[in-house]
């Protein structure tokens, strides 16, 4: 009887056919793994490569009194700024994608540390080197006081202090910053004249004190020579006439002391005329008009 056995070499030959399969698939395997390790890699390296390569942003920091101005300024619009004081919780500020991102934080009790960084619109990081900043609640914290008044077609700037003065600045729009120094003579007063140019400009004025606190006024003139004011004598009367052709704001007055407010001036009126009874003995008269800031005083007395 013929039999048909099965031999050990057919079994290898048929283990033998699978090798090649199980070999192309670990190669197919390992490839695709190389491809991914490297496409990663290059995405860190490219990540990397951007971040190192953006235009970083500069910080200005400035005391002022119990707060602290901070100033980031950058290429990249600022998303946001967080820092901490003294290595504790961080606190987030939203810049709000500007380009001269400002920000003003208050400042704890004592010597402290802040830590800062920054993050723009495009995901970027930057870190800012420590500020060392002082603060007692026995500092003085006052800011100086900025007042404006027009005579004469000029601006007459009052600055003063309860403790002292160091400097005042004043910049005109598209002009150069003027540094205004305090006397020797009285160091908690400055004044200063400026002219004033026809046309419409911004004018920031900035006071700064001995303590470092600042105050800063910043308003649109009008070149004008602001309102004028006239007098004269009629039926028994003070005829005031009082004119601008920007518009009036405010009218008041003193009549021998006591002060009256005009109530029902015309808004944006650009000329007003009222009377004043003269009478018996001296009479004072004292009116005070107003274009937005910018006062004009006058002054008249007639004896009945």
């Amino acid at each position: 009887m013929n039999q048909i056995l099965l031999t050990n070499d057919d079994k290898n030959g048929s283990s033998s056919g699978m090798k090649p399969i199980i070999r192309f698939f670990c190669v197919a395997i390992i490839i695709f793994a190389i491809i991914l390790i490297c496409e990663g890699g290059f995405k860190l390296y490219n990540s990397l490569g951007k971040n190192k390569d953006f235009p970083k942003p500069a910080l200005i920091s400035e005391k002022n009194g119990s707060s602290l101005n901070i100033v980031v300024n950058g290429e990249i619009g600022i998303n946001k700024l967080v820092y901490s004081w003294n290595g504790g919780d961080e606190t987030v500020v939203e810049g709000n994608g500007m380009k001269n991102a400002k920000f003003e934080i208050q400042i704890p009790n004592g010597d402290n540390v802040l830590s800062s960084y920054v993050v723009d619109v495009k995901g970027n990081k930057t870190k800012f080197e420590d500020v060392p900043v002082s603060f007692t609640s026995s500092d003085d914290t006052v800011k100086p006081i900025i007042s404006l008044e027009n005579k004469d077609g000029k601006l007459e700037v009052s600055v003063t202090d309860e403790t002292e003065l160091d400097y005042m600045t004043y910049q005109w729009e598209e002009a150069e910053e003027v540094r205004v120094e305090v006397s020797e003579d009285d160091k908690r007063m400055i004044k200063q004249t400026i002219d004033v140019e026809k046309g419409t400009k911004r004018l920031v004025i900035s006071a700064y004190d001995k303590s470092g606190n600042k105050q800063t006024v910043s308003k649109k003139i009008i070149g004008s020579n602001g309102p004028t004011v006239t007098a004269s004598i009629s039926n028994g009367n003070f005829v005031i006439k009082v004119t601008d052709e920007f518009g009036l704001t405010k009218i008041e007055y003193t009549h021998n002391d006591e002060l009256f407010t005009i109530n029902d001036l015309p808004q944006n009126a650009t000329e007003y005329e009222f009377t004043i009874p003269v009478k018996d003995g001296d009479n004072y008269v004292k009116v005070n008009a107003y274009e937005n800031g910018i006062m004009t005083e006058f002054k008249c007395k007639k004896t009945k």
